[in-house]
């Protein structure tokens, strides 16, 4: 599986059922995607010693109404977007100068299913900026090599609406009390039960086939009893279905069970 298919997984799930209505006329996370991997294998320069240097902080700006339908999914949008281009790089053997970095930004200028694309290396307080559309620009000189390794800069659009870095999104787990085994929660469903069916299964005699559902949505995690014979409990109390904080302790049958955000 490919990068781009990759990541569209990965979105399906952070989106859920409300992918085809959410995006239909608007700008589409997977054409964002397309258009950072082009970048930066258009940006890319050819260094001494055969080495091959692509930008490392890339600016994706919208219109208002883009910028608000992506808003419930910014942050970890970000980190995904950031994460894809970090893969595409290291596969293509390209170098950068600090960390990728993927920046949400609006401009009311913009009309709606329009965005642009802007790129640049280290700390250079010029991005090179396309306009998707428009025949590429060509790759501006390189900066001299930064003392550290370079964060965000602003290049003078508003406040960003997010901003991810890659390898620096938050995994939800669920930590087992006693081995400690650690479960990564998928976006959408993660049942928990005895049956050979669930997503995390524990060998226990009070938890049911299929005991409770923890759900994860853009970085919500709620957890819901799917009419369990011993009921769920958080933090000693029983609950229908409640959202979760970070170090909340689930009790299904004898079985605990502690949420942790690792990475936050």
């Amino acid at each position: 599986m490919g990068v781009l298919q990759r990541f569209e997984r990965r979105l399906e799930g952070m989106v859920g059922l409300a992918f085809a209505r959410v995006f239909k006329g608007k700008v589409h996370p997977a054409e964002i995607a397309h258009a950072l991997q082009r970048e930066a294998d258009e940006q890319r320069s050819v260094l001494g010693g055969g080495r091959v240097l692509a930008p490392n902080v890339y600016v994706v700006t919208l219109g208002p109404t883009d910028y608000d339908n992506l808003a419930e999914w910014s942050e970890q949008l970000a980190g995904e977007l950031a994460d894809m281009v970090a893969e595409h790089v290291e596969g293509e053997g390209y170098q950068t100068f600090g960390d990728i970095e993927v920046r949400l930004e609006r401009d009311d200028e913009l009309r709606t299913g329009v965005f642009e694309v802007a790129s640049h290396v280290g700390d250079s307080a010029t991005p090179h900026r396309q306009d998707l559309g428009a025949p590429p620009v060509p790759p501006p000189g390189l900066p001299p090599l930064p003392p550290l390794r370079a964060g965000a800069t602003d290049t003078g659009a508003q406040e960003p609406l997010a901003v991810g870095r890659a390898g620096q999104r938050v995994s939800h787990v669920l930590v087992v009390d006693g081995p400690g085994t650690k479960h990564v929660l998928e976006q959408g469903s993660n049942v928990l039960g005895r049956g050979t069916e669930a997503d995390v299964r524990l060998p226990d005699t009070g938890v049911s086939r299929k005991h409770a559902d923890v759900q994860l949505s853009g970085s919500t995690v709620t957890v819901e009893d799917l009419g369990s014979t011993n009921g769920t409990l958080v933090n000693g109390r029983r609950v229908g279905r409640q959202e979760l904080a970070d170090g909340d302790v689930l009790r299904i049958g004898h079985s605990v069970l502690v949420y942790r955000q690792d990475g936050a």
